[in-house]
């Protein structure tokens, strides 16, 4: 079976995975949303060409990935949007200790769409927007982007303007179809979107570091393979999809 591509709600997830067959023949990779696009060609990559078995990939929200883990949700590997998630998974015992690396990162900017009339400069600017798309305050992209705004002392006048989705793809597309004046976002999401463009990029030193911790899950059914498959994300052929699509890398 060739690699699907699945972004879906926390309720149609955990019904997913719930009903998943113990006895899976795929390896099961769970990871955030902004990776949907890069995570996806890489999985395929390795499924058909390093003799990987297929993968079956849900992108959402970290933190709703994350309380998917911790509730006992069958999965292989995690791809967190933020070392927190993981720590807070590692902490329960969920991750296997000696696969987990930091994977990527990535940076924040705002955009706006495409023929937007008025686009703003810098954080100040975004007093005089309307409104503000962020990923929901758990998210890993909504609390680098409240760091931010908060950082940048522009937080406490933007706060009734800011509207909330369910992760950053849901962010972003509000502001491609015109729903939202601006929206904070990863520049890789940014990148894949033609409908908006960058008004300007947050200053990486306003909010934390932004890192993509990879590791194998302690439940994984197919440990080796969730093995092979963490390492081959970590390798040169993987990274090098990884950073067409604007992920920088850390190792």
């Amino acid at each position: 079976m060739s690699v699907r591509r699945r972004i879906v709600l926390l309720g149609v997830a955990a019904t997913l995975l719930a009903c998943k067959p113990r006895e899976r023949t795929e390896l099961h990779v769970l990871a955030a949303a902004s990776l949907t696009d890069a995570l996806s060609d890489v999985a395929k990559t390795w499924s058909q060409t390093e003799g990987g078995m297929p993968v079956e990939l849900v992108f959402e929200a970290t933190s709703r990935l994350a309380a998917q883990i911790e509730a006992g949700a069958p999965a292989d590997v995690f791809v967190s949007a933020d070392r927190e998630w993981m720590d807070a998974l590692a902490s329960k015992g969920l991750v296997v200790a000696d696969t987990r690396h930091d994977l990527l990162g990535n940076r924040l900017v705002v955009v706006v769409p495409r023929d937007a009339a008025h686009v703003p400069t810098d954080a100040n600017a975004l007093r005089g927007i309307g409104r503000l798309a962020l990923a929901g305050a758990s998210a890993p992209a909504g609390k680098y982007a409240r760091a931010s705004l908060q950082s940048l002392g522009v937080l406490d006048d933007v706060a009734p303007k800011i509207v909330e989705g369910d992760n950053v793809r849901t962010a972003l597309a509000w502001v491609a179809r015109g729903e939202a004046d601006a929206g904070i976002v990863y520049a890789t999401d940014a990148k894949l979107e033609p409908a908006v463009r960058i008004a300007f990029e947050l200053p990486a030193d306003s909010h934390p570091a932004i890192v993509y911790p990879i590791a194998v899950l302690a439940n994984a059914e197919h440990g080796d393979a969730a093995r092979r498959f963490a390492e081959y994300a970590r390798s040169e052929a993987a990274q090098a999809v990884f950073r067409e699509a604007g992920f920088a890398r850390l190792q």
